[in-house]
């Protein structure tokens, strides 16, 4: 019964701060190395093998002609709401495929580029109460991503000149310029850094916690009373310096 009640009161007290803090001690070797070589790796991949990508922004504005919507009875609010609403429409209009597929074939360098892979380097952005759409679009070359984001907004409103609800609506604001050579949109240096820097301490860490949970050996004296329940009168020495102190 007293050696149930000790194994209980052992598995209550658990493992400590301070234990914690020693395992990672003992084993401050491994948990320098693997972070050092996980932080290499992380800056080796960011910085020669990730291709660095760029990003072009352009715009246009949904306008509605006063004059025309004087004459339907439109007010002006009711007019700046329209060109709103308009924009949800434009939106699903610039990335069909119609409009995809004419800067597909309008740029040679997009030959045999599928729809959804250039679907997914253009971004739409718009605010709410605003009635201007920032188109941006991300490629590893800036200059094609500059030809492709005023290529893009150029030809939907060309082709919008067959839609009753978006004809002479859609206006280009500003032309899309090529982004520096030395100011990519990703990678993140600095921030693929410092995640690799975090996942080599984690890993670090549990390679240290996995390998003292498999390890089944008491470490000191202090040990085999704590877990044993038994009072340690005298130790051999286990390392060289301890046998030299001895001696």
């Amino acid at each position: 019964m007293d050696e149930l009640k000790q194994q209980e009161a052992l598995v209550e007290e658990g493992i400590t701060l301070s234990d914690l803090l020693r395992i990672v001690w003992n084993n401050i070797t491994i948990v320098f190395l693997v972070t050092v070589w996980a932080t290499v790796i992380g800056i080796v991949i960011t910085w020669y093998v990730i291709d660095p990508e760029f990003t072009s922004e352009t715009g246009i504005m949904i306008e509605v002609d006063p004059a025309a919507a004087s004459q339907s009875g439109v007010t002006d609010a009711n007019a700046v709401t329209l060109a709103q609403n308009l924009i949800i429409t434009y939106k699903e209009f610039v990335l069909s495929d119609l409009v995809l597929n004419s800067v597909i074939l309008e740029i040679p360098e997009l030959a045999g580029t599928s729809y959804e892979s250039l679907r997914s380097s253009i971004t739409l952005t718009s605010v709410t109460s605003s009635v201007m759409v920032s188109v941006a679009v991300v490629n590893e070359d800036p200059a094609l991503a500059a030809l492709i984001a005023n290529t893009l907004v150029q030809n939907s409103i060309e082709i919008a000149e067959d839609y009753i609800f978006l004809k002479d609506r859609i206006k280009q604001t500003l032309l899309a310029e090529a982004p520096s050579i030395d100011a990519p949109t990703s990678p993140n240096k600095i921030l693929n850094v410092i995640i690799s820097f975090l996942i080599g301490a984690i890993l670090s860490l549990g390679i240290v916690f996995v390998k003292e949970l498999f390890n089944n050996k008491f470490q000191s004296a202090a040990d085999m009373e704590k877990y044993l329940n038994i009072n340690v009168i005298a130790a051999v020495p286990g390392t060289i310096k301890e046998r030299k102190l001895v001696d």
